[in-house]
């Protein structure tokens, strides 16, 4: 007998074949899938609970390879600043409780079950906090009550060191302390060693140091010029990532972007390259790089943002080339949210424009980036990804009943042409019921939704930086840019205050 047997859907598996059943059902037992096929077949099955998924279709659950988390209790605060990174660092560092992690957790985790996410990976704030293993351990605890399955990412983040980091207990006080790469370094292999493997598995931890090497720009191309030779920090970080992932089993995910993976290869033997590391962003990489990345058979995640427009990552070349690509989110901010429909879209509009050719990344390649793809490019493929027997039962249906996706002819373009997250009526993790009809099921949403919305408020309040983003003086109607009268935030001043970046 099945725990769960769906019916009358049209089953888009994602499976080697990339079969699609338009009269098909998925058996589920013991939180793996039993069978996958025709519904006439699965009549002679037995389940103790049945869903007729007619007008829907039934697919994996798609496997968002890259997010921060912190960004989801900031995306109405902050807007797309020019300052966005050191305002955000600054924020993270020095100005949020340890149960920041836990609210705005469960805020994350229920945006992505919400929009069809099944696994998210969590890289904790925007320069990982790591001062600490709890972030990371109420960041976990969070995802594991709403039921999204975590890959929590932390290390170390830019040099140099030490760094000043600071934590509001809950009765306001601050508490500042200097905190060695030594000190990190413990932290997370305190994570990885509690958090690998938790949850019934359904937690994961992964080194994340922040960039692929330390001494160059960690969040933009780096030119020629300044990309000569490693420092003795790089050797060093690069050997401790390595030490740290082999002896915990697991793997590496890091930013790169142009010069830095020509740069990281210069110590072949330690360079964050590799099957078993997956490099978000790579805008600005060179085709000398992408070569590398080949080579080095490294898996690729990008999240398709409007810097693209600017330094692309060389997606297309990539595929070409065969490496793995995965669409990713990137967190939820004020401009997107962990919505991987929305990320499909930009990529196709993106990439497209950037080909001058809208031929390339069609609809079946682009489903692919967010659900097989993905689940390879973070190692867990022969888990997740595609509904073929013996892996696990994460599976979203999405109601096909409404008019952006009728009428039913091209069903994979119109899903990614015109699908949102309200389309997701159904999420199973692990063979698990998380959301049943549009909502959330064993949770109180309405209490995580409000609880979020108070930590950030109080994180604002006490944060003053915020206060010029969260309750601007100025408003702007009947103009077209945006114009300030004063500095929104003095990067020298909040250095002084803690502020890293």
């Amino acid at each position: 007998m099945y725990d769960l047997l769906l019916t009358n859907a049209v089953v888009i598996t994602m499976d080697e074949k990339r079969r699609v059943i338009e009269n098909g059902a998925v058996g589920v037992k013991d939180g793996r899938i039993a069978f996958v096929g025709d519904s006439i077949e699965a009549e002679q099955f037995e389940a103790k609970e049945v869903l007729d998924c007619k007008d829907h279709v039934v697919m994996p659950g798609f496997v968002d390879a890259h997010g921060h988390g912190g960004h989801s209790a900031f995306k109405s605060i902050v807007d797309l600043t020019s300052y966005w990174m050191p305002v955000m660092t600054h924020t993270y560092k020095n100005y949020i409780t340890d149960g920041f992690w836990y609210n705005e957790g469960r805020l994350s985790a229920l945006e992505r079950l919400h929009a069809g996410v099944t696994t998210g990976v969590c890289v904790l704030g925007s320069q990982p906090r790591c001062d600490s293993p709890v972030p990371a351990f109420n960041n976990a605890r969070a995802y594991a009550e709403v039921g999204v399955k975590d890959i929590v990412c932390t290390g170390p983040c830019h040099v140099p060191w030490p760094h000043r980091f600071s934590r509001y207990t809950e009765d306001g006080e601050r508490h500042m302390s200097q905190v060695s790469y030594e000190t990190v370094l413990e932290s997370l292999e305190t994570v990885v060693s509690e958090l690998n493997h938790a949850n019934n598995d359904r937690t994961r931890a992964y080194v994340a140091p922040f960039g692929a090497v330390t001494s160059v720009d960690p969040s933009a191309p780096t030119s020629a010029d300044r990309c000569v030779k490693l420092t003795e920090h790089d050797l060093k970080q690069a050997r401790d990532m390595r030490r740290i992932a082999e002896k915990y089993n697991t793997r590496i995910h890091t930013d790169a972007f142009g010069g830095m993976v020509h740069l990281a290869y210069q110590d072949k033997e330690n360079a964050l390259l590799g099957p078993d590391v997956h490099l978000q962003h790579c805008t600005g990489l060179s085709f000398d790089e992408a070569l590398i990345i080949q080579k080095t058979d490294t898996h690729i995640s990008v999240a398709p943002g409007m810097r693209q427009l600017v330094n692309r990552t060389p997606v297309i070349e990539l595929l070409e080339l065969g490496v793995t690509v995965a669409l990713t989110t990137d967190g939820s901010m004020l401009t997107s949210g962990f919505d991987m429909f929305d990320a499909m879209k930009r990529a196709q509009m993106i990439f497209r424009r950037a080909m001058n050719d809208d031929y390339y990344l069609p609809a079946e390649k682009v489903l692919e980036m967010t659900t097989i793809d993905a689940a390879r490019c973070v190692g867990l493929d022969e888990e997740i990804g595609s509904l073929e027997t013996g892996k696990r039962a994460d599976i979203i249906a999405i109601d096909l009943m409404n008019p952006r996706l009728m009428p039913r002819i091209n069903l994979i373009e119109t899903l990614i042409g015109n699908g949102h997250p309200s389309d997701v009526d159904l999420v199973v993790v692990d063979g698990e019921i998380r959301l049943r009809d549009g909502k959330a099921v064993g949770i109180n949403e309405r209490e995580i939704l409000l609880k979020a919305e108070e930590e950030a408020l109080e994180t604002a309040n006490r944060a003053k930086h915020l206060h010029p983003f969260a309750w601007p003086e100025k408003e702007h109607w009947g103009q077209t840019k945006i114009y300030f009268d004063e500095v929104r935030f003095d990067l020298d001043e909040n250095r002084k205050d803690g502020g890293h970046y």
